[in-house]
């Protein structure tokens, strides 16, 4: 009896079927490559001519600079506390800083009454200093005795800041 012999296949019909999927496989990169190209460009001149949409621009920081100084603490075990403490403000605009550089009286007596009657023990740790920040950003945005612009605060960054 004879064996059936296993059927060749055909080299040349799978060397076409491979090239015939690389082609396809090159084209639809090319078509992305250009969707995504045509895509950037497009994004780029509406940049170059100041068509951005509102949350893609990107604002400047317009920062203001409190000068430091020290508040005494609430009293613990340990005794009477001080906090020296230099910050800076990060305000929306320059007519922001303005405001707040003609009031830094008021600025500066904001925080000093804001900080003196603190615990020296919760405002050691990295949650109260976030929470101070909070604070102290909340009480210096509230309206100025001879302004009546809003003033937005972004962030408080503390530059200085010693507990003794």
């Amino acid at each position: 009896m004879a064996k059936p012999q296993p059927q060749k296949t055909d080299n040349k019909s799978t060397i076409i079927l491979v090239l015939v999927a690389l082609v396809v496989v090159m084209i639809a990169a090319t078509a992305v490559n250009t969707w995504l190209l045509l895509d950037t460009r497009t994004a780029a001149h509406a940049a170059l001519h100041g068509n951005m949409p509102e949350q893609e621009r990107v604002r400047e920081p317009v920062f203001v600079k409190v000068d430091p100084f020290t508040v005494n603490l609430r009293s613990d075990q340990f005794g009477p506390r001080l906090l020296y403490a230099g910050m800076t403000l990060e305000v929306q605009d320059g007519s922001s800083k303005d405001t707040l550089m003609s009031n830094m009286p008021q600025v500066r007596s904001r925080l000093l009454v804001l900080l003196s009657g603190l615990d020296a023990e919760r405002i050691s740790t990295a949650d109260g200093k976030t929470a101070l920040a909070e604070t102290i950003r909340t009480r210096l945005s509230e309206p100025y005795a001879n302004s009546t612009a809003e003033i937005e605060i972004f962030d408080v960054l503390f530059t200085e800041f010693i507990v003794q």
